[in-house]
């Protein structure tokens, strides 16, 4: 790290404090011309280029929106398919009806539910009691 072939760590030492204060004249000058840089722009530009950054931030936002909505998308189908697989083994391992098996005897259950809800209206009518 010596700036040159002395070994000792006096030079070292003062080396790097040379380094360190080149280093931060840079950064003070180049911070000090952005500053002044921002100072003396007029609101018009200030504004004209918060608006600028503002449209970029909002495109990136909508680009990140559109790509998680299209993940999801994926995701649902990816579910949907391993389900549907899931319950068809399900079914043929046990024996069970498939869906529109089981569709139509929810139909018939609710058709025989009608029925019996309207005989017992009708067994009520008859038997009214007498006053």
């Amino acid at each position: 790290m010596a700036a040159t072939g002395n070994p000792s760590p006096f030079v070292d030492v003062r080396s790097v404090i040379t380094f360190a204060r080149r280093e931060g004249e840079r950064l003070a000058g180049r911070l000090t011309r952005d500053v002044q840089a921002l100072v003396f722009k007029r609101p018009g530009e200030i504004a004209a280029d918060v608006r600028k950054i503002e449209r970029g931030v909002r495109t990136r936002a909508d680009a990140a929106v559109k790509g998680l909505e299209a993940g999801s998308a994926l995701v649902v189908g990816a579910v949907e398919r391993q389900i549907s697989s899931v319950s068809t083994a399900l079914f043929g391992r046990f024996g069970a009806g498939s869906p529109g098996e089981i569709d139509a005897l929810v139909r018939r259950v609710a058709e025989l539910e009608k029925r019996l809800g309207a005989l017992e209206r009708r067994g009520r009518k008859t038997r009214r009691p007498t006053v």
